[in-house]
């Protein structure tokens, strides 16, 4: 399954946190950036 956030697309959801997280490290911690990706990325 791939997962769409921000405009970019990754094959797991552990790409899309590795990736984005830094753009987000000032406003949640890694756990809570997981929960958010995984609650509004798109997925297909």
């Amino acid at each position: 399954m791939a997962y769409k956030l921000d405009g970019a697309k990754f094959e797991t959801l552990e790409e899309l946190v590795e990736a984005l997280y830094p753009m987000y490290s000032d406003k949640m911690s890694v756990e809570e950036f997981k929960k958010y990706a995984e609650a509004n990325a798109q997925k297909s």
